[in-house]
């Protein structure tokens, strides 16, 4: 039997100011676009989900699947390159303080 490689999921959570979804989705697509193009989130297989049942719909998850954390941290490091600055600009009016954090989760079989 293959024992399959080590990967992780790393999981960037935060809530959106009631109403405002649809202008954060807008800044968040296209900083997602940014990150896969010049950044290394492109070694990474991403989806965004938002709350449906049994949470807010206002509730967005990031998630990324790498395969070392040596990868996450290379593309966290690369988020202080200067094209990405204004996508947080953007960003911040919509994000309810406080709410954003990441989960790292290691993938077990």
């Amino acid at each position: 039997m293959k024992i399959s490689a080590v990967k992780f999921v790393c999981i960037w959570s935060l809530e959106i100011v009631f109403g405002k979804q649809r202008e954060a989705m807008k800044i968040l697509k296209a900083w997602g676009e940014e990150k896969f193009r010049s950044s290394n989130f492109k070694v990474s297989k991403n989806r965004m989900m938002n709350g449906y049942v049994g949470e807010s719909p206002s509730l967005i998850l990031d998630e990324y699947l790498f395969d070392s954390l040596e990868d996450f941290e290379k593309a966290l490091s690369d988020m202080s390159q200067p094209q990405f600055s204004k996508f947080a600009e953007d960003l911040a009016q919509y994000v309810v303080p406080g709410s954003q954090k990441w989960k790292i989760y290691k993938v077990i079989n």
